[in-house]
């Protein structure tokens, strides 16, 4: 009797495994369900996002641009183009936006080769444009780039497939102080180390938390163990904001990670004005 019960209802139950694999919440809908409420801005921006690698291709560029369209829509601060074509960064079209979005592109340097255009970009920085730099935006460029955004990517020693201890280290700055709470944290991603790295360039917001027992796991080649993870920076007029995270898929759903990135654009596009002068390292995120 209980046999024939379960093969009489093993359509049904495969009937809801189907839907279930069917009907998977969308990318779009994860990230609109995590996104913070905020108040919607008055002010609707434009902001170029710019995805094409010129070396390595991550994965994670699709989601990333699908979190700007969902972010600009939810919470009002932008509208985005996304596009590919190094003319968008000619004097005549870079300045119809307010910020550019470097979302897991690789090696500009290699694509943008008109020295005419790397100095239009550098250019539209320091007389007031934004910047907003998803992991691996920070993997090669020229010298001027490296110096606007605050580091060149050497390696990633804490991989993707770990659980890494993040360090809260500005707990009470506005892009921040409400990621857990302004206390330390645990995430799944890959995290880049950089040369051309100088904590006194660039305000750091989160680090890899180097008393952790976890991360002391694996050795990164700083002898002063700082490894910056997220930062804000003026640059002459301009403003950027740099996020280490961004390779794991996952990590543009994280409802912690989304309320920074709200933040960070909302200080790029001048909504609101954050401190940005570079503080010492903490001695609660040094090994003893």
């Amino acid at each position: 009797m209980k046999n024939s019960l379960f093969l009489a209802l093993l359509p049904i139950i495969g009937l809801g495994v189907y839907a279930a694999k069917v009907n998977p919440m969308s990318e779009a809908d994860l990230v609109q369900a995590n996104l913070p409420k905020v108040e919607k801005s008055k002010t609707k921006h434009q902001i170029l996002c710019f995805s094409k690698p010129f070396g390595f291709r991550h994965n994670s560029i699709e989601i990333g641009e699908t979190m700007l369209r969902v972010m600009g829509q939810e919470t009002g601060l932008f509208e985005v183009t996304f596009s590919d074509d190094l003319s968008n960064f000619a004097p005549e079209n870079i300045k119809k936006f307010d910020a550019i979005c470097f979302n897991n592109n690789t090696h500009i340097q290699k694509g943008m080769k008109d020295e005419a255009l790397r100095k239009s970009l550098i250019a539209y920085v320091k007389n007031g444009g934004g910047i907003f730099a998803i992991h691996s935006a920070t993997d090669g460029g020229w010298p001027e780039y490296i110096d606007m955004i605050g580091g060149n990517f050497r390696g990633h020693p804490w991989g993707a497939g770990g659980t890494w201890d993040i360090s809260n280290e500005d707990p009470k700055h506005p892009i921040v102080k409400d990621v857990h709470g302004g206390k330390g944290f645990k995430l799944k991603d890959e995290l880049y180390v950089y040369n051309d790295f100088d904590r006194g360039d660039q305000r750091v917001l989160m680090a890899l938390d180097m008393k952790s027992e976890v991360n002391g796991t694996r050795k990164g080649p700083r002898e002063d163990n700082d490894y910056a993870l997220a930062w804000v920076k003026k640059y002459g007029e301009g403003r950027v904001f740099v996020s280490a995270f961004g390779h794991n898929k996952e990590v543009f759903y994280n409802p912690e990670i989304l309320k920074m990135w709200v933040e960070g654009f909302r200080y790029i596009l001048g909504e609101t004005n954050v401190e940005t002068e570079s503080v010492p390292k903490p001695t609660f995120n040094l090994p003893n």
